[in-house]
């Protein structure tokens, strides 16, 4: 049987058990705030102007750019943008979604633009990448992450929904789920709802 414990003793075993506990919480707390951080935090209140080269089967065409705010038929329509790139292992997943969500949207009228944004990706690679997937819409070449730095990306994939004031009124981190989407689609754009997938 073990000798009983001066009291002096107990105290110094009880900081001991104290400390001991206290080096994985603070741990768990710092591992909690780099999380919650790099989830994306808050985005733009709106999303600011920019032009972007645009991919196609040659690269980044610089002649005729990606830009924001949309102009001429397309000025004052809701607008996801979609980062991705060819070498991010969670956009062939999420990537088809997206592609699949846009072609939906377009077959039943609905006015939300939708863009790609391929970044810190040979452009090649990024048009290439975006063809597998089935993407339609334009993308954006952003080898500077002028738009992702403006954003607050902090990883990919990530989906932004804007609405026609150029609100940021939805942000997906990470992969996107088709269902998600499409509410957030039909929530800036509601005479033009396509039916969530079930």
């Amino acid at each position: 049987m073990p000798a009983a414990l001066a009291p002096d003793g107990r105290r110094a075993r009880r900081r001991r058990l104290l400390a001991a506990a206290a080096v994985p919480l603070a741990g768990a707390l710092v591992l909690g705030l780099v999380l919650t951080v790099g989830a994306g935090g808050s985005p733009p209140e709106r999303l600011a102007a920019f032009s972007l080269p645009r991919l196609g089967p040659a690269g980044a065409e610089a002649a005729d750019p990606v830009r924001y705010p949309l102009a001429g038929a397309a000025a004052a329509r809701p607008v996801v943008l979609t980062f991705f790139a060819s070498w991010c292992v969670l956009c062939r997943t999420d990537l088809p979604v997206v592609a699949r969500v846009a072609a939906e949207e377009r077959r039943a009228g609905n006015s939300t633009v939708f863009i790609g944004v391929d970044g810190n990706d040979p452009a090649r690679a990024g048009w290439a990448f975006a063809q597998s997937k089935g993407v339609q819409f334009p993308v954006a070449s952003d080898q500077t992450e002028q738009v992702a730095r403006q954003i607050g990306l902090t990883g990919l994939p990530d989906t932004v929904v804007v609405d026609p004031s150029g609100q940021v009124v939805r942000r997906f981190a990470g992969a996107v789920d088709a269902a998600q989407l499409e509410r957030a689609v039909a929530a800036v754009a509601p005479r033009h709802a396509v039916r969530p997938a079930s």
